[in-house]
């Protein structure tokens, strides 16, 4: 699933009125979301655990830049699986 809007406070009406949808689906497209705050954080911590449920992890696929300090910061790394992108896109600048 491509999400297309930053995961920020401002835009979480968005996807919360998605998240049937969004957390059926065990993979996420990044790339074209630019920002990351803490609720969007919380946001895919949460639609892992739904997926866990099911022993199904979680695959982001290019998180914005600001995504690895937010995870490494709250200490949530385990509830993701990533692509070989993942750790490439998160530390441009």
């Amino acid at each position: 699933m491509k999400l297309t809007q930053p995961l920020t406070r401002n835009q979480l009406a968005h996807y919360w009125n998605q998240r049937e949808q969004l957390f059926s689906q065990a993979r996420a497209d990044l790339s074209a979301v630019q920002e990351i705050d803490s609720i969007g954080l919380a946001f895919l911590v949460q639609w892992s655990q739904s997926l866990a449920a099911e022993l199904r992890p979680l695959t982001l696929d290019t998180p914005p830049a600001n995504f690895l300090p937010l995870v490494d910061l709250y200490g949530v790394g385990e509830f993701f699986a990533s692509t070989n992108n993942f750790t490439e896109s998160s530390h441009e600048s």
